[in-house]
């Protein structure tokens, strides 16, 4: 959904002891109330609903809530994004072993080919394309199981699609086929064409030539040059590369010796109670949120219930330094409170806030209200607000809670570039 939802990590209650660690996916305040977006949510519920096998995340639950809207509720993969470990790996000096890379494409492969086959529940194919296939959406759990994720742009019989004019076909575009590219209808091969390219990136630069062919296959220009179904895909990449004997143990050992930090999980809000610490049923019980490259940031709002189900999430948001702004802003505000004085009237409890950003221009909400684009001033009154800035074309967007001080000038700085 890019920009227009949130990922939280939250805790289901059940009776008794048992407690199980969920992702939530929900619309960003700003967001809430489009019909269009909402509907996007619902398809991939619908979709993932009614898909079924390992390599997928699961769907758990749907729900609508009169508050938060849509809460999509979905499996949580205790692990990183291939992006992410790739990225770690890199910084060791590390490259992923072929077979490896061969072996999580596979993995991959088969995932999206139960999605490609998959029947709605009268029995006619659903002809999903996934269409957003990237290191970002393969997740790597900590036991070395692999799993497809976000099927949020999928095209899917019965979806209705929500693209805005201007807006650039969905998908990432170095993973795009060229037919998607261009804006076409899109099959099946578009999902290999993807695939491929992530198999490229994971393989060392020097792999072997039977699984170079296999890459150059599967991101052949034409639809009709490459694998006609994601499983002759999976089955090519496992006779160029056979898998280790035991592939989920290797790829753990592996994720654990090269890139061991995707798998430590790290609190990023303070004064959070101990895994361990008894809660009272019906309290929030925060968990730190779920690794991913770039890291997300987790807007504050109150965590959605239901009376059946208790879900309960805890933001997880980055806290911008307080730096001062420019001498201009000083004086505009020493004109204000003096302005106050002269009149007799107290002078409101005002701070302000500079927003920049890489690039420039990005869209920034305070509050769920559109403000302006980067670099922009803006004056705020005292206390908490939340803020959002990106850019709906890159599908890029970052969050922070800024507690705005009286006569205090802060500064956000956000780097959408990476």
């Amino acid at each position: 959904m890019g920009g227009m939802g949130e990922v939280w990590l939250a805790e289901l209650q059940g009776a008794g002891a048992f407690r199980r660690r969920v992702v939530l996916k929900v619309l960003a305040p700003e967001r809430r109330g489009d019909g269009r977006v909402a509907a996007m949510l619902a398809d991939e519920a619908r979709v993932v609903g009614l898909l079924h096998h390992p390599g997928i995340v699961a769907a758990l639950d749907y729900l609508e809530t009169p508050e938060h809207g849509p809460i999509f509720v979905l499996e949580f993969v205790d692990g990183a994004s291939l992006r992410t470990v790739l990225r770690l790996a890199r910084q060791h000096k590390a490259a992923l072993p072929e077979s490896l890379a061969a072996h999580i494409g596979a993995q991959v492969a088969h995932a999206l080919h139960a999605a490609h086959s998959a029947a709605g529940r009268d029995g006619r194919p659903l002809h999903v394309v996934h269409r957003d296939v990237a290191p970002d959406n393969v997740l790597l759990s900590r036991s070395g199981a692999v799993y497809l994720g976000d099927f949020g742009v999928a095209r899917a019989v019965g979806n209705s699609e929500t693209t805005e004019p201007g807006v650039a076909p969905k998908g990432k575009r170095g993973y795009m086929a060229p037919e998607q590219a261009m804006g076409r209808t899109v099959g099946p091969q578009a999902d290999v064409f993807a695939l491929g390219r992530v198999v490229a990136e994971a393989a060392d630069v020097s792999c072997g030539p039977s699984l170079r062919a296999v890459i150059a296959k599967s991101t052949a220009e034409r639809p009709g040059d490459r694998y006609a179904t994601a499983s002759e895909m999976a089955a090519a990449l496992l006779r160029a590369c056979p898998p280790p004997t035991d592939p989920d143990r290797e790829l753990s050992q592996w994720l654990h010796e090269h890139a061991p930090e995707a798998l430590v999980s790290h609190r990023t809000s303070p004064g959070l109670p101990e895994r361990d610490t008894p809660v009272p049923a019906g309290k929030p019980v925060p968990v730190a949120p779920p690794r991913s490259d770039p890291p997300q940031l987790f807007a504050a709002v109150p965590p959605p219930s239901r009376k059946a189900v208790k879900l309960v999430a805890a933001s997880a948001v980055l806290l911008f330094i307080a730096l001062p702004l420019a001498l201009m802003q000083r004086a505009a505000r020493a004109a204000r409170l003096l302005e106050a004085a002269i009149v007799g009237v107290p002078a409101p409890a005002h701070g302000d806030l500079r927003v920049s950003s890489r690039p420039v221009e990005a869209e920034v909400y305070v509050d769920g209200s559109l403000r302006g684009m980067t670099p922009v001033f803006i004056e705020l009154p005292v206390g908490k607000h939340t803020i959002r800035v990106g850019s709906p074309k890159m599908e890029r967007w970052r969050a922070a809670e800024v507690t705005v001080k009286d006569n205090t000038e802060h500064r956000l700085d956000v780097d959408l570039s990476e």
